[in-house]
């Protein structure tokens, strides 16, 4: 595929922008959203909050007083820890037990830390069981002084994450990692960019792509939409890498349906190396004709040519941060 004048001009001025230990390169004007963090616990920066921290804790537990009447088991016992506030190591840390939105009868436990004008706030469940929630509270406690505030101009030099509005230092010791970043085009604000990167422990077969795509393609034969199928324009599709990672690209520009009009669809994986945080699950995807997240609802404003040149240019930037 070739490069139009149009997609040249989109990214003569471009910004670096930070994600997980990685860099990508997108337009100047584009619009970033990053997605949920988990290092290894969900983890959200609340930027220039820090003032607001006791009302902020007063709140939540306010709520919790509501739920507190439905938690059942260890949490309903005399010696929960349901609404209370505890101190963490760090200065200021304040660690407050609720409850779990999933299972009343286990505790979801949340650090408030303050970091510069911020606060960092980070939640994991744990059993009613003091052996299960004391640990939690010890890896929350050890992760509340790695924290860091961060514009989303500042690229980082030290080893860490890069998160929304911060950036979580590294803590010497492989973990769970998972980070996401969305990227709206302002020159074509039907097409969607999202990345997904994942430090996991163990490869999970299901995780392939290609394996998923081909069963797709059965269920669309086996349940009457195979001439549709047909109709499927391929624009690339195989084994590709991406700075080290090796996984499998499809490229397609899919057919109007009776609820939706043409669209592009792009994908790529590769299931990268466990436990190396250097080369996560790396799952990327691009949509054209997006109406209000909805796929096909309006006409593509790029060309296939122009769809591919803008997913070349993207991924292609996709590189380790470097780090002392």
């Amino acid at each position: 595929m070739v490069e139009t004048p149009r997609i040249t001009k989109l990214f003569e001025n471009s910004r670096t922008v930070c994600i997980g230990r990685f860099l990508i390169d997108v337009p100047a004007d584009a619009q970033v959203v990053y997605g949920p963090s988990e290092v290894p616990y969900p983890v959200k920066v609340y930027r220039g909050k820090a003032n607001e921290m006791e009302g902020m804790i007063a709140e939540r537990l306010a709520q919790i007083q509501k739920e507190k009447p439905d938690v059942y088991g260890a949490l309903r016992g005399k010696d929960s820890m349901v609404g209370k506030v505890i101190n963490g190591l760090a200065p200021g840390q304040k660690i407050v037990f609720g409850v779990s939105s999933a299972s009343f009868a286990f505790y979801n436990i949340e650090s408030y830390v303050k970091v510069d004008d911020d606060i960092v706030m980070q939640n994991a469940e744990a059993s009613g069981s003091p052996e299960k929630y004391s640990t939690v509270v010890l890896e929350l406690n050890s992760m509340a002084p790695l924290f860091r505030s961060r514009s989303d101009l500042q690229i980082p030099a030290e080893t860490g994450v890069c998160i929304e509005d911060g950036f979580v230092k590294d803590a010497g010791k492989s973990s769970f990692e998972m980070v996401g970043l969305g990227i709206r085009l302002t020159s074509y604000p039907d097409v969607h960019f999202s990345l997904s990167l994942t430090n996991k422990d163990i490869l999970v077969p299901s995780d392939a792509l290609e394996p998923r795509i081909g069963q797709a393609e059965q269920i669309a034969r086996s349940s009457g939409q195979g001439a549709w199928h047909e109709r499927i324009k391929n624009l690339r599709r195989g084994r590709r890498e991406i700075g080290r990672w090796v996984g499998y690209e499809v490229l397609a520009r899919m057919p109007a349906q009776e609820a939706a009009g043409e669209s592009h669809e792009f994908a790529f994986l590769s299931q990268g190396e466990p436990k190396n945080p250097y080369l996560p699950v790396l799952e990327l995807e691009l949509h054209s004709g997006m109406r209000e997240n909805q796929i096909g609802g309006k006409k593509p404003s790029v060309t296939d040519d122009e769809a591919v040149a803008i997913w070349d240019r993207l991924t292609s930037s996709i590189r380790l941060r470097p780090h002392l």
